[in-house]
């Protein structure tokens, strides 16, 4: 077999086996994250991840939204999380325990919650300091409170303050809307710190 041959059928397959791979076109090599950009960029991307989260979870709790508004908040919401997220619940109630449901499961039932009027607020997000993991993703977690008050038909009034960690990942992400390969925020887990009612700590 000449040598020209062998080029040729060499070509041929590596064209064929490019063609197969399900990976995206080679972007180029990724820069390491200077702290600088950690604690800069990244740092406030990262808190507007978290804030644009809280106004989907207050779109989709009210009763005062449209459906295609909340479709559409929900939509967002599952795409800001890594799959197999979960987050954690607890309320005032004596007795009662912080269950963890899928990211999908907590939304879905904070969309039905059996109350006339529902009214979520946030106070400010506390960021920590992001850390390179082993497997050259960035890690931090991000602490905030969560306060709840819901009111029933018959004028009775239910509320509580939680204080929750979100565990936040930096990861090489294709970006749906520049179709590159480029260092995007994931959420992953939120964990119930504590719980309080009015005037009576819980947790």
């Amino acid at each position: 077999m000449g040598m020209a041959l062998v080029m040729l059928i060499t070509l041929a397959q590596a064209q064929t086996n490019e063609k197969e791979s399900s990976l995206p076109d080679f972007q180029g090599e990724l820069r390491e994250i200077s702290l600088e950009e950690l604690e800069g960029p990244y740092k406030k991307s990262t808190e507007e991840t978290i804030l644009e989260l809280q106004r989907c979870i207050q779109i989709i709790g009210s009763k005062e939204t449209t459906k295609d508004k909340k479709d559409l908040a929900f939509k967002n919401a599952i795409q800001m999380f890594i799959p197999g997220s979960t987050i954690q619940v607890s309320s005032g109630k004596k007795g009662a325990k912080v269950e963890s449901y899928t990211v999908g499961e907590y939304l879905r039932r904070l969309r039905a919650l059996n109350y006339q009027e529902v009214e979520i607020t946030f106070d400010k997000v506390y960021m920590g300091s992001y850390r390179k993991g082993p497997d050259g993703k960035y890690y931090t977690t991000a602490t905030f409170e969560q306060k709840f008050k819901g009111t029933t038909a018959a004028g009775t009034v239910y509320e509580d303050k939680t204080k929750k960690a979100v565990d936040v990942s930096m990861e090489n992400t294709m970006d749906d809307v520049d179709k590159e390969v480029k260092w995007m925020v994931k959420l992953g887990n939120i964990k119930v710190l504590e719980t309080k009612t009015p005037d009576k700590p819980i947790n």
